[in-house]
């Protein structure tokens, strides 16, 4: 059975939590039902993080933190994050995909072009429509989506993804172990639908299995095979080379 690392960047909504879990549990479960087994780790409450070298695939969460509040962890998690790629696959997602983004040379601020929550559609560039990462999905995703920040400058050494008109850095790659995606694969609608209305934030969503078939890809493709989601996507021996 793979081991997986979750990093856990922060806490949702206490009223969500209270429904829905929070989001190493929605992780936790979408792991355990594609065949493997997490292990949790929060920085974000002091927790140390451990030798990357005994995982098999290393995931970063979300957070309603912000990487311009510029915690003492957070950059302590990126050059952890970055050195752990060389070897181990790593799946960083929405403020993983920025704090991630910016250590790469790019900024994260406030999206000028406002705040994008809800489900959304999010276009596949030619890099991303041949990605594994997007293996048996269209080239335009339907994926839910709560941000406010966004990388507003380019990453350096990366290839783009995916990308919204709000957010034209949806998601990227970096080498052959590192993916990024701005977007929340481990969201139901239902679960963005109640966090949308305990923030007072507007936003439709809509029920989507586009996420849940990213994650299987990555255990697929980058972390272990396993046999029942042989339907989604081609299996490789390797992570793809990417650039």
């Amino acid at each position: 059975m793979a081991r997986v690392l979750i990093i856990q960047t922060g806490s949702t909504h206490p009223d969500v939590i209270a429904r829905h879990g929070d989001y190493d549990d929605w992780f936790a479960a979408a792991l355990r039902a594609n065949g493997a087994e997490p292990t949790i780790v929060r920085p974000f409450r002091g927790e140390a993080l451990p030798e990357a070298s005994g995982w098999d695939g290393i995931l970063l969460t979300g957070s309603p933190l912000s990487v311009r509040d510029e915690a003492p962890w957070m950059a302590a998690l990126a050059a952890w994050s970055l050195a752990a790629a060389a070897k181990t696959p790593v799946l960083a997602v929405c403020f993983g995909h920025q704090l991630l983004g910016e250590a790469l040379g790019g900024r994260v601020e406030a999206n000028p072009a406002g705040g994008e929550y809800g489900t959304i559609e999010v276009s596949l560039s030619a890099a991303g429509a041949s990605d594994p990462l997007f293996a048996g999905l269209p080239t335009v995703l339907c994926v839910q989506s709560t941000h406010r920040d966004a990388l507003v400058v380019e990453p350096r050494g990366v290839v783009l993804l995916g990308g919204t008109a709000n957010t034209p850095w949806q998601s990227f790659a970096w080498g052959p172990n590192l993916r990024a995606v701005q977007f929340h694969p481990e969201f139901s609608d239902v679960a963005l639908r109640d966090l949308l209305v305990a923030r007072g934030i507007p936003g439709q969503t809509q029920p989507s299995d586009h996420g849940q078939i990213l994650l299987a890809n990555w255990l697929r493709h980058w972390v272990k095979p396993a046999p029942h989601t042989a339907d989604v996507g081609a299996a490789r021996a390797e992570p793809p080379k990417v650039g």
